[in-house]
């Protein structure tokens, strides 16, 4: 990267406006969902029997009525709560989101539209499992609560000043595999521009438990540095190829660069089962880059990982 370039970024960057008390947040929805609606459809598409037509009506009729049992409130505040209290089944008997809430709320030109779902953790007699199912649930109370709060508190602080903000949060099933399920939430933040952030949880089928990075790989390995390196590789090969990529690597801001990751890195397994890290808008990057992930090549970590949770 050339001095100009570089001090060019650090002028962007340096005026880049940033919401002062707020989170710097990210959104980039993945819809499993509808990628599993498609499939069904195709695959019933195949079948003719009449056992197979009245499953696929079932389907749709089941879809409908969750539909329909979406109940928004809306109190003087502007503010709603809707309730979809449908049982929608996800990975069988092992995890399943069971309710979602909705909360809605227009007010001194700042709008909220943020989804929150419960959790149901089954064990393999199909008990619950308590522990786990409270677990998860509260840890997503608390973080959808958090974002809740921190919009009633902007709005508050707005009063009737102009300008307008959005926040919008919403949550899909990306990982759903033999070993792993996984439910991501995608937080969104539009002011002058927009700005994203992403959570995401995941259980251990094997075990019921929640688990982070370190959970996907035996005890005591180094996963952190071999992961860490291949992504500093991986930057600068894009660098290499492509003037217009940008990474806070090897710069003459030594504090911007990139060190590693961390056991509280975002992560998640894609389609092909392969481990996926996931960063932030301006984690390691300048804005313009937006929020970027590195797939990481299985055989880097083969040898580090527990049985069934990569490809």
């Amino acid at each position: 990267m050339n001095e100009k370039k570089l001090e060019e970024m650090k002028q962007d960057y340096e005026h880049i406006k940033i919401p002062k008390d707020l989170r710097q947040r990210v959104e980039a929805g993945i819809r499993q969902a509808k990628r599993e609606e498609r499939a069904f459809m195709n695959e019933r598409k195949n079948e003719n029997t009449k056992s197979n037509i009245a499953v696929y009506i079932g389907r749709i009729v089941s879809a409908a009525a969750a539909a329909l049992l979406l109940i928004t409130v809306m109190a003087n505040s502007g503010a709603g709560i809707a309730h979809a209290m449908s049982k929608i089944p996800v990975i069988g008997t092992i995890a399943e989101i069971v309710t979602f809430r909705h909360y809605e709320s227009s007010k001194n030109n700042m709008d909220a539209d943020i989804k929150i779902p419960e959790v149901s953790v089954k064990n393999e007699d199909g008990t619950v499992n308590e522990e786990t199912t409270q677990k998860i649930n509260k840890s997503i109370q608390e973080y959808t609560d958090a974002i809740i709060a921190q919009y009633e508190a902007d709005v508050a602080a707005a009063g009737e000043s102009e300008g307008h903000m959005n926040v919008s949060l919403d949550y899909s099933v990306i990982t759903d595999n033999e070993r792993l399920f996984s439910i991501r939430f995608d937080e969104l933040l539009v002011m002058a521009s927009g700005t994203q952030m992403v959570k995401i949880y995941h259980i251990d089928k094997q075990s019921g438990e929640i688990i982070g990075l370190s959970g996907l790989f035996k005890d005591g390995a180094d996963f952190i540095t071999p992961i860490s390196e291949n992504i500093k590789q991986q930057m600068k090969a894009q660098m290499a190829a492509d003037e217009s990529v940008s990474y806070f690597l090897d710069s003459d801001v030594p504090e911007w660069d990139f060190q590693g990751i961390t056991e509280n890195t975002t992560f998640y397994v894609n389609e092909n089962g392969k481990l996926v890290i996931a960063f932030d808008e301006y984690e390691v990057a300048p804005g313009y880059m937006g929020s970027v992930a590195f797939e990481i090549p299985t055989e880097v970590v083969q040898d580090l990982v527990q049985d069934g949770f990569l490809k």
